[in-house]
């Protein structure tokens, strides 16, 4: 299974960018992506969506909950960016029991940063539907 900072890095080159064309286009500086590509950090989940959003891929793929990299969501058509509510599977519970230690608490984190971005997704709607009063 690909780590996180693999996955960001398969992405960016997806779009056949480099770090540097990465930090030109975002808040994101090519040294704080070089540490997030290979593991030495982690980026906050602004900067997840925003990369998200760069590099047109799906939360799920980055999140490593799933393996294809799909498309990020239409910001405009407000569909959500993260994954599918894991209670709904019949089986999530044996899954996770089914881990290690190390990765259960890897995905629970994982959960915990999809949260985060439903969260600043929902924010970012209540503004937007602010500014058009």
């Amino acid at each position: 299974m690909l780590s996180f900072g693999e996955r960001l890095k398969r992405a960016r080159e997806r779009r056949n960018l480099t770090q540097a064309q990465v930090a030109k286009a975002t808040s994101i500086s090519d040294k704080s992506l070089s540490r997030y590509e290979n593991g030495a950090s982690a980026p906050d989940p602004e900067t997840i969506l925003e990369l998200i959003r760069l590099y047109d891929v799906s939360a799920d793929y980055i999140m490593g909950l799933s393996p294809e990299m799909g498309h990020a969501t239409d910001p405009s058509s407000g569909s959500s960016l993260s994954a599918p509510h894991l209670a709904s599977a019949p089986d999530a519970h044996e899954m996770l029991e089914g881990l290690s230690g190390e990765a259960r608490k890897k995905a629970e984190e994982y959960i915990e940063m999809l949260k985060t971005l439903d969260e600043v997704k929902s924010g970012e709607n209540f503004l937007d539907a602010k500014k058009k009063a």
